[in-house]
């Protein structure tokens, strides 16, 4: 993992990564699984970060780790005072344990997520009180000083344009609590304008100078809150317009591009929800139908004869995002997560 890479150029990619990434579980135009194909080649300084939930099976870090720079933990919690942040759970360690004997930098996400969403409620409490965040930011900083973490991420999420003096504020203190060689990012919800992001909570000028990359949450595009409006997870005209726009405010060598390694199901005889790209894949199969994929969005597609509708993003949709960040500049991809998506397979060289 490169430290405070603020000011390093991406001009030492080369086509090798438009090739990008090869999964197991890869699939061929009908979306069935085929053998492992021989693994392209990506020069060093490509940034890779797998997302980890606390509880999922810690030998998924084994499994991915040739393909990885980052393991992010998910993570700790803002309590619903937004006085303090829980600490790191035996299993988020156990995370961080297997990171490091990976020789993977442990990432440690806090978030104001409660009651199955995200909470803007919970964040204005900590973001508006400096005392709360003087709180929260101790804890932090205690984890990575004495903790054993590496890094701290925001995932702050659901916020609106009134947190945004917060949230700058909260990542300066942040920053001068863990020093100058910590790395600290962000994830961003994504917008497709500059103004986007400002409605969304985000000064990305002033965050830009504190933190070391701004990890664009280019997924959830459409999902189960649109019961009715089955679509893309995140579609790559969508995904390139958020990541041009975003480039307008920060160093394309500064983004990573958020990468969905899951799909979402909807309508049929099952409420909504998520699916892995195993499941999805499964239940396909089980249904008798040969998926579609559809070049646009870059992402399979299909109907099941129960009219329920299935999305997902997996391997093939994963080379794409990468050309697409290689394409834009940026400094590398995040996959969320490894407990869904199927398992890369990266060689570097360089």
């Amino acid at each position: 993992m490169i430290t405070r890479p603020r000011s390093v150029l991406l001009a030492t990619v080369s086509a090798a990564l438009t090739a990008g990434l090869v999964l197991t579980g890869c699939s061929a135009t009908d979306g069935t699984p085929q053998a492992t194909q021989p693994t392209p080649s990506t020069p060093t300084g490509f940034d890779v970060t797998g997302f980890q939930p606390e509880g999922a099976d810690p030998t998924l870090i084994d499994t991915n780790a040739a393909a990885l720079d980052v393991v992010g933990v998910d993570g700790l919690l803002l309590s619903r005072t937004g006085t303090r942040v829980t600490t790191p759970s035996r299993d988020a360690k156990t995370q961080r344990n297997r990171a490091h004997a990976r020789s993977l930098t442990a990432q440690l996400l806090v978030s104001n997520y409660a009651d199955g969403d995200f909470s803007e409620p919970i964040a204005r409490r900590m973001l508006r009180s400096p005392a709360n965040r003087a709180h929260v930011v101790r804890s932090l900083a205690a984890d990575v000083r004495t903790g054993g973490w590496d890094s701290i991420m925001i995932d702050l999420e659901a916020l609106d344009a009134a947190d945004a003096s917060g949230l700058t504020a909260f990542a300066r203190e942040l920053r001068a609590a863990v020093g100058d060689d910590v790395r600290l990012d962000i994830a961003l919800s994504a917008a497709t304008t500059p103004a986007g992001y400002a409605r969304l909570g985000y000064d990305v000028r002033a965050l830009a100078a504190p933190l070391d990359h701004l990890t664009l949450m280019a997924y959830d595009q459409h999902g189960p809150w649109e019961p009715d409006a089955p679509g893309p997870v995140g579609a790559l005209a969508w995904a390139s317009k958020s990541a041009r726009a975003l480039a307008h405010l920060a160093p394309a060598d500064q983004i990573v591009l958020g990468v969905a390694g899951y799909g979402y199901h909807w309508k049929g005889p099952r409420p909504a929800g998520q699916l892995s790209d195993d499941d999805a894949r499964r239940r396909v199969r089980k249904a008798g139908v040969t998926p579609t994929w559809d070049a646009t969005a870059g992402e399979w597609t299909a109907t099941l004869p129960s009219g329920e509708v299935l999305w997902w993003s997996d391997a093939r949709s994963l080379r794409e995002r990468v050309a697409l960040a290689e394409r834009l500049g940026l400094t590398g991809v995040a996959v969320w997560s490894l407990d869904l998506s199927d398992t890369l397979e990266l060689d570097r060289v360089g």
